[in-house]
């Protein structure tokens, strides 16, 4: 049984006597709010004349599929761009499809999701994901300046933001948010502190995933280019023959698809091994008792669809005495982790590598994963399991009549391309950037949480805005803005250390360490090369990671104060 105290003042402007409303997390959220107010702190809405935002939303446009010689853009779902790695799940005409202009993602904005599963979560569209059109599905959060939109962002997706989003719902089979609930949402503006405070982490969460998206994306798009091309002889839909001695106990067409054949025999004429022989393949069977508890009474539990998620939508928690052997559906760091089963084909076989704000996470029966073994570069495995070639064959050797499903052995034989020289240390820091990004974002809600309780605020890394700033500083920042602008497309740490501006931060010499250690603290690139130029000293050990490396740094440069 819940209890709740209500106040009189919230029976009287509600003009309701039932529990029920007063116990929903919407009516909470707006108690906090409220007391809030009531300490002092100026709100601003959202939307409307008064507001600080633009919100609106595109009309349905008319989505022609794109013939294959002519322009297209890459067309999202909504709960796409809540993906690490958002995939077009079509491609529409440019030309033919009507009002895409206006559908097309333009950075900064605030992307709100407002109809079905994915009610409330918001998301924001990084240089990645400018790529693609959503359609009206989404509503658009559009706010000329980049501190207020991150702040604005960051209260949105709190928890008391949240409960004031979907407490506007509407829709009796389907739940739906309309422009002017959410343009009607108040946002705190908390005192100068707690506003820099938040608006610097939620900032450092968009940087970071921006970074690892282009990384990733790029360094998938080089290996890819050096993959055997393979072409169909004859177009699909004329179907192919297959010989009564060439059935192998499958009756599929799929399964004897000429083209996947042509690309296994052209990757092992390259020398390309299977899956097997380069790491193991486990998918836990049997099921479990569907148990479902609060968050610190259990642990988080994965589904094929919330894997591929920068931030799980809709996480449950299940306690350790709902599985007979838990460690079996655990999930571990580095480990590559796939939608094994599912009605979804285009996500099918997709992986992630599991970061380290996820380990020892759970997974369902439904997710595979492939471990590396121990001389085995996981970044190269997570780029031989992505391309294209090794994806058409898992999706070949589905199997089932509703639900797609594979097993361990179907991963096992995919034919992987050769070992071949590949940064694997890049790609893991670009994944380790996800987990990165999480955590600032999360630092960021629980600020936002904190000021709205007028609690003290737990941040180690506030911009003192009032401060005046040192000519050396300034300089400083015009260059690390300069560098970060000009690499951030590039995953070579060969070209980022040879930048101009890179080199001119070393010659800036001693003066520059505090300013560097906190730029390493906040943000983590790849400064340990000009500390090592300039100190001479290299406190990490030789075999260390990217993180246990700043880490290290950061150790030593407490230390010598």
């Amino acid at each position: 049984m819940k209890v709740e105290t209500v106040s009189a003042v919230s029976l009287s402007t509600h003009a309701r006597l039932d529990s029920r409303y007063f116990l929903a997390p919407g009516i909470k959220a707006a108690e906090r709010v409220a007391r809030a107010k009531a300490r002092g702190i100026p709100c601003v809405l959202l939307g409307g004349d008064k507001g600080i935002a633009r919100i609106w939303q595109p009309t349905r446009f008319s989505k022609v599929e794109a013939s294959p010689r002519e322009d297209q853009v890459g067309y999202l779902r909504p709960y796409d761009v809540f993906e690490y790695l958002p995939r077009a799940a079509d491609f529409v005409s440019a030309k033919r499809s009507g009002d895409i202009e206006r559908c097309k993602l333009r950075r900064g904005t605030i992307m709100q999701s407002c109809s079905g599963r994915n009610l409330g979560p918001a998301a924001f569209v990084d240089n990645y994901l400018t790529k693609f059109v959503i359609g009206g599905d989404m509503i658009r959060i559009d706010i000329d300046d980049h501190d207020l939109r991150c702040y604005v962002l960051a209260y949105l997706q709190s928890e008391t933001g949240q409960q004031l989003l979907t407490q506007g719902k509407t829709g009796s089979v389907i739940d739906h948010l309309s422009k002017a609930h959410i343009a009607r949402v108040e946002i705190p503006l908390f005192e100068h502190e707690a506003r820099a405070a938040i608006t610097h982490a939620m900032s450092e969460a968009i940087r970071l995933r921006e970074e690892a998206r282009l990384t990733l994306d790029s360094a998938l798009a080089q290996y890819e280019q050096s993959l055997p091309r393979a072409k169909r002889t004859k177009p699909e839909k004329e179907g192919w023959t297959i010989r009564a001695k060439q059935l192998t106990g499958r009756l599929d067409a799929a399964f004897y698809d000429p083209l996947v054949a042509n690309v296994r025999k052209r990757l092992a004429a390259q020398g390309g091994l299977p899956v097997a022989s380069v790491a193991k393949v486990l998918k836990p069977g049997g099921r479990y008792k569907t148990l479902y508890v609060e968050a610190e009474y259990g642990r988080p539990v994965l589904s094929g669809a919330q894997l591929l998620q920068v931030r799980p939508i809709n996480l449950r928690y299940m306690p350790a005495p709902a599985f007979k052997n838990p460690a079996a559906y655990e999930l571990r760091t580095g480990w590559i982790a796939y939608q094994a089963d599912g009605r979804a084909e285009d996500a099918l076989g997709f992986p992630v590598m599991i970061t380290s704000d996820r380990d020892r996470w759970l997974a369902s029966g439904h997710v595979g994963r492939v471990i590396n073994n121990s001389d085995v570069d996981a970044g190269w495995l997570y780029l031989a399991v992505r391309n294209w070639a090794a994806q058409i064959q898992l999706k070949a050797s589905a199997s089932g009549s509703v639900v797609d499903s594979t097993f361990p052995w179907d991963m096992e034989s995919v034919i992987l391309p050769p070992r071949d020289s590949v940064d694997g240390k890049a790609i893991q820091e670009a994944w380790e950037k996800f987990a990165r990004a999480q955590r600032s974002e999360d630092q960021a809600k629980s600020l936002v949480e904190q000021s709205l309780i007028g609690g003290v605020l737990d941040y180690d890394f506030a911009p003192r805005l009032s401060q005046p700033v040192s000519s050396l500083e300034l300089e400083f920042r015009e260059l690390v803005d300069k560098w970060r602008k000009d690499t951030q497309h590039t995953s070579s740490i060969k070209k980022m250390i040879a930048h101009p501006s890179y080199k001119r931060i070393i010659e800036m010499g001693r003066d520059v360490l505090p300013l560097l250690f906190r730029e390493l603290n906040a943000r983590g690139d790849h400064w340990i090369v000009a500390l090592n130029a300039i100190t001479g000293e290299d406190p990490a050990s030789e075999n260390a990671t990217f993180t246990e490396a700043v880490d290290a740094w950061l150790a030593w440069g407490q230390e010598k104060g």
